[in-house]
């Protein structure tokens, strides 16, 4: 698979953009709640909004270890995942077309230090 082109924009230096791994990403923010299911940790956390008008994002993440506790704020490095779901049929309000939908489960698990 050909590597996908990073746009080096004024804020990311060509270190940075060196370092980036695929499907990769950091999640800053709050954590909300955790509970444990199957030995493993899912916690959820809150992003701040991106403006005065904007909500705030609210990611789990699944972990073999706790993030921190309630209220607690976090940087953390996560991998992104996904699935797709059982695919099934609606009619399309304008067309009254019957098309297929194929919903996708985006996943986030924690980088564990090695």
């Amino acid at each position: 698979m050909a590597d996908a082109a990073i746009d080096i924009s004024k804020s990311q230096s060509k270190k940075d953009v060196q370092t980036l791994q695929a499907m990769r990403l950091l999640v800053a923010g709050r954590i909300e709640n955790s509970r444990l299911h199957e030995g493993k940790r899912y916690t959820h956390v809150m992003t701040p909004a991106a403006d005065a008008y904007s909500r705030p994002q609210l990611v789990e993440i699944r972990s073999k270890s706790k993030l921190g506790d309630r209220g607690e704020e976090v940087a953390i490095h996560c991998l992104l995942g996904g699935y797709q779901r059982k695919a099934y049929q609606v009619k399309d309000k304008n067309t009254g077309e019957i098309v297929t939908v194929v919903p996708v489960e985006h996943t986030l698990d924690l980088v564990e230090a090695e």
